[in-house]
């Protein structure tokens, strides 16, 4: 026996090796499959537990940031001109002379030099031009505009008068956004918005505010022909954090129901027009169950009937489901 041991000893050895490697194969791998393909093992991680929670239906959208009252100031004669009284973030006043315009069309013109006064008050920002994006650094006016250039006047023409400056008031700030036919029939003047500025940072404070308005007719949102209806909220800026111009995102609780039978919408499967969830009954055990459902989020699902308050689901199928 020694001798045969002695002899064969490295076959042996090789032999306890592969039964060895085979062995933990069976337990560790071949074993563990076929368990989960006959469905005997459940991951903890996809166990949720039924339970009383709100549901809430979210509108939301995004928009740029302008303000309430955004008055143009533009000289009343056209004119060459000769000052200005104040700089961009000033605050002013009704009637409150900005700057000085000598009306004709040249310095030869011999007329008297007259004030342009503003029509309201509010904080002093710079007129922005539709074709200013296009312009070089160099070209653009990074302040109000230039003494010596014409500016053409609203006694010939209101409409194409030239923009001095803009008088806003900061304090109160709208953000506009195109919904579809679907969503403006949930959103009524009033209901209470929560606003994030991107600009604020991941760790702002959310805003409040309140839709102010709500389009009755759509209208075209850009230049492809789309069409969409005109929502505008107001937010509150009297502590000056929000900047013109910056995007917000917007929030608008268009549904809500509190203290419902709820599971997660990822426990809810759907089949042939009827709804399922996946009951846990016992240990690596799991039931097909029909459930009706009321209101729905992308985060909670309302189950009226079916489920019960403490009962637990899957969030995923269970192993050797069919779907």
């Amino acid at each position: 026996m020694k001798r045969f041991f002695k002899k064969h000893w490295k076959k042996l050895v090789l032999v306890l090796v592969i039964v060895g490697v085979l062995t933990a194969g069976w337990f560790y791998g071949v074993k563990p499959l076929i368990a989960k393909i006959k469905g005997a093992v459940i991951n903890p991680e996809d166990v949720v537990t039924v339970k009383k929670d709100k549901v809430e239906v979210l509108f939301t959208g995004s928009g740029t940031v302008t303000a309430k009252q955004d008055i143009k100031v533009t000289s009343k004669p056209s004119g060459i001109l000769k000052a200005v009284y104040v700089k961009e973030g000033d605050y002013v006043k009704k009637g409150q002379a900005v700057g000085l315009i000598k009306p004709g069309r040249n310095e030869f013109e011999d007329y008297k030099p007259m004030p342009i006064y503003t029509e309201a008050s509010g904080t002093v920002v710079k007129c922005v031009g539709r074709g200013d994006y296009e312009k070089p650094l160099s070209d653009k006016d990074l302040s109000l505009p230039r003494l010596g250039i014409f500016l053409e006047g609203s006694y010939d023409s209101a409409e194409n008068a030239t923009c001095f400056l803009r008088v806003v008031n900061m304090d109160s700030l709208l953000i506009s956004t195109y919904v579809t036919e679907a969503q403006v029939m949930k959103l009524k003047p009033g209901m209470p918005v929560e606003i994030t500025i991107r600009s604020l940072g991941e760790n702002a404070p959310k805003l409040e505010g309140k839709i102010s308005h709500v389009s009755s007719q759509s209208e075209a949102t850009d230049w492809s022909g789309s069409s969409g209806f005109l929502v505008v909220t107001e937010i509150d800026n009297s502590d000056k954090k929000i900047l013109l111009g910056v995007t917000a995102e917007m929030k608008v609780a268009i549904d809500k129901k509190e203290d419902v039978l709820t599971i997660p919408a990822n426990a809810l499967f759907e089949k042939d027009g009827k709804n399922y969830a996946f009951k846990v009954v016992g240990k690596n055990k799991t039931k097909k169950v029909e459930i009706e459902i009321g209101l729905t989020s992308d985060k909670n699902v309302e189950v009226t009937k079916g489920l019960a308050e403490n009962d637990q689901v899957l969030t995923t199928l269970p192993y050797g489901e069919s779907w």
